[in-house]
């Protein structure tokens, strides 16, 4: 008997090769879940997974959803909260291959695409560092991917799955809102599309993406619509006068979160197809286009006043550089170069990842996370000894951040505090409520010497009958200083 063994070229649309990329790059981000360190964001918004709630005050949920499901499976870890980050890009990475692939018809493009959409610190960050960024970069692709879908099939359904997805990214991130104005762009200029607005069918999915977004709108209808209060006022105090420094700093951030070709490569894109816009693209290009180019002229012109964050732009790259690779094999003789470009960029990326693994790296202000959990220890020591005189005590810090690390590092995970209890607004620490009564008890500070969370001794006195320093704790290596990270006793607390 003779068996015959057939070996598929293929799975899911995807070849092989392009398989290789998606899965050797997940097994590296598990790899880097398992070793690198909790940063303060992250221990931030799994803190909310702690108290779920239909949103908080500074972002929807979904990334906090997403880190309560994968703790509850793999328990209160490190690796538990990335986890979710690796499962969300993970997903995207399989749709990115499936539409390139099925956009352009090349299985080596399509490999050197993905090759190089995983070659950027910006999308392998948000990889394995869980934060709001990563869901709603999952469901802006898979809305894009959606109306790719409407191209292809002229199906009314697709509509209702863009919606939904629509409305996933607003419940990832509030800046998902801009997937609308791309949206009604490419609806508007594609010809063959235009037909739709004649309908009900994308009213209908704008609906559904509200409904899909209702628990954040529920939410701030029980808080007094503080989130969008916040949002929107935050961002409208920032602008400032015309300013080129702005636009400077972060053409600066994005050569570096891009890597330098491919920074050269997403620009070149944004400017070569976006000045061809009103020139008849093939819908494909134009719905890849309109995806990333509203994002990007958005915030450089946000740039000219005010400061604008290193990954605001991160939901727009991903399309760009499609377009970029898509380009570049249109003439083979750029191929070599483009190879050697993203080859660059992969070893760009390994530097970085490289800096951040290694313990304790002393980065200055750019190392955040270094020293709580030896500083958890030593508050768990502190707590034990006042509370064996008779003491009643709290753990609290002066940053939202640094109070979110403590509770994850101290045993049982208990609750902390923030400066809300000294009368400064500590975001998310606001609006949860004071579980007990705090009048009286003895309370613990950790604070470190970084800038965002430096204070002053005099600012704490008056709500404590006493304030006293009682340890200091300071790590080193390379011989250099990583941190330093008081510890206060604040006896007979007062109250606001």
């Amino acid at each position: 008997m003779t068996y015959k063994f057939e070996v598929r070229d293929s799975y899911l649309g995807i070849s092989l090769n392009a398989w290789k990329v998606i899965l050797g790059f997940s097994l590296f981000r598990l790899i880097l879940a398992i070793i690198l360190p909790l940063t303060p964001q992250e221990a931030y918004y799994w803190s909310w997974s702690r108290n779920l709630s239909l949103s908080y005050f500074d972002h929807p949920p979904l990334a906090s959803y997403s880190i309560w499901l994968t703790t509850a499976i793999f328990g209160q870890t490190i690796f538990g909260i990335k986890l979710a980050a690796n499962l969300w890009f993970l997903g995207m990475n399989i749709l990115w291959a499936k539409m390139i692939q099925e956009m352009f018809e090349n299985t080596n493009q399509t490999f050197w695409t993905l090759l190089a959409l995983n070659a950027t610190i910006v999308f392998e960050l948000y990889g394995f560092v869980i934060t709001p960024d990563t869901p709603l970069v999952f469901a802006w692709t898979a809305c894009i991917y959606a109306l790719w879908m409407l191209i292809r099939t002229d199906n009314a359904k697709w509509w209702y799955i863009a919606g939904f997805f629509m409305g996933m990214a607003w419940l990832g991130k509030y800046s998902g809102i801009m997937l609308v104005p791309s949206v009604l762009l490419f609806t508007l200029v594609s010809k063959q599309q235009r037909k739709w607005l004649l309908t009900p069918h994308p009213y209908l999915g704008v609906i559904l993406a509200i409904l899909v977004f209702s628990p954040v709108l529920i939410w701030n209808i029980q808080h007094d619509w503080i989130s969008f209060a916040f949002q929107g006022a935050r961002r409208t105090s920032g602008m400032g006068q015309w300013e080129l420094r702005f636009l400077g700093e972060l053409f600066g951030s994005q050569f570096f979160i891009l890597s330098p070709y491919l920074f050269v490569l997403t620009f070149a894109a944004l400017n070569r197809y976006g000045r061809k816009l009103l020139s008849g693209l093939e819908d494909k290009i134009l719905l890849l286009l309109s995806s990333g180019m509203v994002t990007s002229l958005f915030f450089i012109a946000v740039s000219l006043r005010s400061l604008v964050k290193m990954n605001w732009l991160a939901p727009a790259y991903w399309s760009l550089i499609i377009l970029g690779i898509y380009y570049l094999f249109q003439t083979p003789s750029r191929l070599p170069r483009m190879k050697l470009g993203i080859y660059s960029s992969l070893i760009f990326l390994g530097i970085g990842i490289s800096v951040v693994a290694v313990p304790d790296i002393p980065l200055g202000e750019g190392n955040t996370w270094s020293g709580w959990k030896h500083a958890a220890a030593e508050v768990e020591i502190v707590q034990d000894s006042l509370e064996s005189k008779g003491h009643s005590t709290f753990v609290y810090s002066t940053n939202y951040k640094a109070s979110s690390l403590l509770k994850f590092y101290m045993k049982n995970q208990p609750r902390t505090y923030a400066q809300d209890i000294i009368g400064k607004h500590a975001l998310q620490f606001d609006i949860w409520a004071k579980e007990e009564k705090l009048l009286g008890k003895t309370g613990i500070l950790a604070v470190d010497d970084r800038r965002e969370y430096r204070f002053k001794a005099k600012a704490i006195e008056p709500y404590f009958d006493r304030v006293e320093q009682i340890r200091s704790i300071e790590i080193e290596n390379f011989g250099k200083p990583v941190r330093k990270i008081d510890i206060y006793e604040c006896t007979g607390y007062r109250g606001l």
